[in-house]
């Protein structure tokens, strides 16, 4: 494909794009699309209603989509193309079971013998046992102890509720409840403590009792210290009974209900996912609260909004991403030149009025800034706004109307994101300083997430969002926020630059893997890396790495199994989200054309064949996200829809800048255009321009700047006798001071008719000068110099005016440029003549209807 066709294609492939999006968009003018995730939390989701006894009618459609789901060799995976995973098809099997499928039935027979080969229930994480223990299928001295007491830690103590980060600190607290009551509830086979429902998935059905942490030796001979500590503490719970009986247990017990009540959102939501509203509602039915309490409906509530219902069957999705999914395509709309449609406007400001301004959030506890003004990732969730959502948020405000920079929206939410940055100069996602790292040792933490650490995809977006701010600043912004955004900037780069690894790349924290992770640094150094060499070294080795991993077919893909086999980093099936990441990390940096780009592009074209009534757009069947890498991936779908339009605008944008380049200017013409242009405005006699152009002779003499004198077309000669560019913008400084001088009254003009002429001859005027800042030789009084001056290019970098002119600050400010006024004589106000455009003679007398009617009278002109 000729490099011609290709931009056609691209351009086509675009617009293809675009359609898809409006056709996707809510009515109220945002966009959502399915969290799609791993069967976990639809077999939590039914157990947990066959548990507490709530009705399971739709037991069909959740049967179908779990057996959907299963794969040829009987496991359940926690993405497509991944691996079976013990824990999630032992839960789904103890689901379908419950469900009222027999073991014998094929896809349960299947299920079975592949968690017998893979080690059976005894293998299974620390949540599986949990809720196996819930139904007696596995003893609860199995699992290590949650003591209720850790609600009472302060946040000074080393170990308490605010030291785990934000998802953690959610999920637990209500685990803290259901551990301290114990449950076991009924099975279709019954009630028991010591329940043979799922024997057949043990290996030895006769010692359930299986621990769940290394024996103390072992880690004493590994010198583990800190989990060796953490081990022998739970075993000393155990033996104190879990300190059940323990005299604070109560208050315990109460102050974590308190903290559930407290954090749940008004329609019912409690972190905006799946395990802690789960968990909330269960452990509030546990302490007593009936069925049909008002805080228990609307946790149900927000559960079932978690349900997804089509062909397929009945799911539960992990969360919702509306606002996420909202900014996101808001960005890519505004960088594909749309951002002044209506309907991208109505995106705007659904995503404006859900910043969150409340005075609640757990980030509060320990960020040293209280500014709040972040956004949160779902409907209803103020209690954990991210730093992610409000970077994207900010560039895409700013991307659809570039004035906004100045609003207190756009502030609030930087000094947010500011307070949020670590000591380390990293970012997380939810939580400040969220680093303790040694947390991952507690027994219960066998999926390494009870932290909120600094992360390069964070930081890179961060660094991103400063760089975009600081290159879009034009003055409107506060000084001293400025600069803090720069400090930021610096200590957040000198993180990154540690964390790049060996080959030149970084982990993916929250997107699959070193692809995302190394290009939200890319695309977060693009500012900084003109002005610092360690950047730029930086980014060669990053680009040299994207360029090494690119697929024989074109396109970018990264395995989720990069995440734990070193061979498959950045090795995988290309994907049009990793495609779209690689191109747009590798085209600020690259030189246009560059084939590695070219290549990517046309993969993109080649494979856009999901079809909308008006558009087009990409694969969503693998995931390119992370909740927990090992534990939980997630499937965007608009990451394979929106980066591909980004991508696609952006090779567009180069092709098109490069076709302007090519253009080759004569060298004098380049001289020109290299050279401070310097603008004259001139109203008045001989006298006022004489006294301009003696400034004028002296700017060119010591400097060489191009210098225009625009005035009135009887100065020509004299300006151009004195070896300057004039511009013509007619009037006759006669007629103007015949109207200033004789008779002047402007009240009077109003009723005789000739305030019309004063207003016309002035517009003219003032349209003259704004056309004299630039080349728009068209509106030029001179007619017969207009083709040479088409030869001039001009546009002014600072304005010189005497003060009648008038038209000068609007042109200043207009252009955003400098501004001196010069007068020759000074300027005294006298009863007589008290400014250039008050044509009556005032009486300075407080309260005079005069006066008043001759400011509303100059308003008029």
């Amino acid at each position: 494909m000729a490099e011609e066709q290709l931009l056609g294609a691209a351009r086509r492939s675009l617009q293809d794009a675009i359609s898809f999006s409006f056709d996707a968009q809510q009515p109220d003018g945002h966009w959502v699309a399915e969290v799609s995730a791993d069967a976990t939390f639809t077999a939590q989701y039914i157990m947990f209603k066959y548990a507490i006894g709530l009705d399971l009618s739709d037991a069909d459609v959740l049967q179908r989509w779990l057996l959907h789901d299963q794969t040829e060799d009987g496991s359940w995976t926690l993405a497509p193309k991944h691996p079976g995973n013990l824990s999630t098809t032992t839960e789904v099997y103890l689901a379908l079971k419950i469900l009222g499928l027999p073991p014998e039935h094929p896809a349960m027979l299947k299920a079975k013998d592949w968690i017998i080969t893979n080690g059976g229930v005894a293998k299974v994480r620390f949540f599986t046992r949990f809720f196996l223990a819930t139904f007696g299928l596995v003893p609860w001295g199995a699992i290590p102890q949650a003591p209720a007491e850790l609600i009472l830690m302060p946040p000074s103590f080393p170990l308490n509720i605010y030291t785990l980060c934000s998802w953690a600190r959610s999920t637990m607290i209500p685990v803290l409840i259901v551990r301290h009551h114990e449950p076991i509830y009924a099975l279709p086979n019954g009630c028991s403590a010591h329940n043979d429902f799922l024997d057949e998935l043990w290996i030895n059905p006769s010692d359930k009792n299986v621990p769940f942490a290394p024996p103390l030796s072992t880690l004493f001979k590994e010198r583990e210290a800190i989990q060796f500590g953490f081990t022998a503490a739970d075993k000393l719970l155990a033996l104190l009974g879990g300190l059940k009986n323990f005299p604070l247990r109560r208050r315990a017990r109460r102050k974590c209900i308190e903290w559930l009540l407290d954090h749940q959102e008004e329609a019912g939501d409690w972190a905006g996912f799946f395990p802690p509203m789960h968990g909330s509602v269960w452990a509030l039915i546990l302490e007593g609260y009936p069925l049909d309490h008002k805080r228990i409906i609307l946790g149900m509530a927000a559960i079932e909004r978690l349900a997804v219902t089509d062909s397929r069957g009945k799911r539960i999705a992990p969360t919702v991403s509306p606002v996420w999914d909202t900014a996101l395509m808001m960005s890519a709309l505004c960088d594909a030149g749309v951002g002044g449609d209506a309907r991208v406007h109505q995106a705007v400001e659904w995503v404006k009025a859900r910043q969150l301004l409340v005075p609640q959030g757990d980030w509060r506890i320990y960020s040293p800034n209280q500014q709040a003004g972040g956004w949160s990732f779902e409907y209803h969730n103020t209690f954990y706004p991210d730093v992610d959502d409000t970077a994207v948020i900010v560039m895409a405000l700013i991307k659809h109307d570039p004035h906004f920079i100045g609003s207190e929206c756009i502030s609030n939410a930087v000094k947010w994101i500011l307070g949020m940055q670590a000591p380390d100069g990293g970012f997380g996602a939810f939580d400040y300083d969220s680093n303790k790292l040694w947390l991952h040792k507690i027994p219960f933490s066998d999926m390494d997430s009870l932290c909120d650490p600094s992360s390069a995809d964070i930081t890179g977006r961060v660094l991103e969002c400063f760089g975009f701010l600081l290159s879009h600043n034009k003055g409107s912004w506060d000084q001293q926020l400025m600069q803090k955004v720069e400090a930021s900037s610096e200590n957040a780069i000198s993180w990154l630059l540690g964390e790049q690894e060996h080959m030149g790349a970084w982990w993916g924290r929250w997107g699959n893997n070193y692809n995302y992770g190394t290009g939200n640094v890319l695309r977060g150094f693009v500012h900084f890396a003109h002005s610092n060499p360690k950047v730029r070294e930086s980014v060669a080795r990053a680009i040299r790495w994207f360029e090494s991993v690119q697929n024989s077919d074109g396109g970018w893909g990264e395995d989720l199994l990069s995440y734990t086999v070193p061979e498959m980093v950045g090795r995988g099936e290309s994907t049009a989200a990793q495609t779209s990441w690689a191109i747009l990390s590798l085209q600020p940096y690259r030189p246009h054309p560059h084939m590695a780009v070219e290549k990517g592009i046309r993969w993109l074209i080649s494979n856009q064949a999901v079809k909308s009534e008006n558009g087009r757009s990409w694969s969503t069947d693998l995931y390119t996200a992370t909740g927990f890498p090992q534990v939980l991936y997630i499937g965007y779908p608009y990451y394979h829809h929106l980066f591909p339009i980004m991508a696609l605008n952006k090779y567009v944008q180069a092709e098109e800048e490069a076709s302007f380049r090519a253009i080759e200017l004569p060298t004098p013409a380049i001289d020109r255009l290299s050279r401070p242009s310097l603008l004259f405005m001139v109203i008045g006699s001989r006298g006022d321009i004489q006294a301009l152009l003696n400034i004028a002779n002296s700017v060119t003499a010591s400097s060489g700047q191009h210098v225009r004198i625009a005035t009135h077309l009887c100065h020509q000669d004299l300006v151009e006798g004195a070896g300057m560019e004039f511009y013509s913008v007619g009037g006759n400084p006669a007629e103007f001071a015949r109207a200033f001088t004789e008779n002047p009254n402007i009240l009077q003009s109003v009723f005789n008719g000739s305030l019309s002429d004063i207003r016309n001859r002035f517009r003219k005027m003032l349209d003259s000068y704004w056309s004299s800042s630039f080349d728009n030789v068209t509106q030029c009084y001179s007619g017969e110099k207009a083709e040479k001056l088409g030869q001039r290019p001009f546009i002014a970098d600072s304005i010189i005016s005497n003060t009648p002119t008038l038209a000068h600050v609007h042109c200043a400010e207009k252009l955003g440029i400098p501004l001196l006024l010069v007068s020759i004589q000074p300027t005294i106000p006298t009863g007589d003549f008290p400014h250039v455009f008050v044509l009556t003679r005032p009486v300075f007398k407080p309260g005079y209807l005069c006066n008043h009617l001759s400011y509303l009278a100059v308003e008029l002109v």
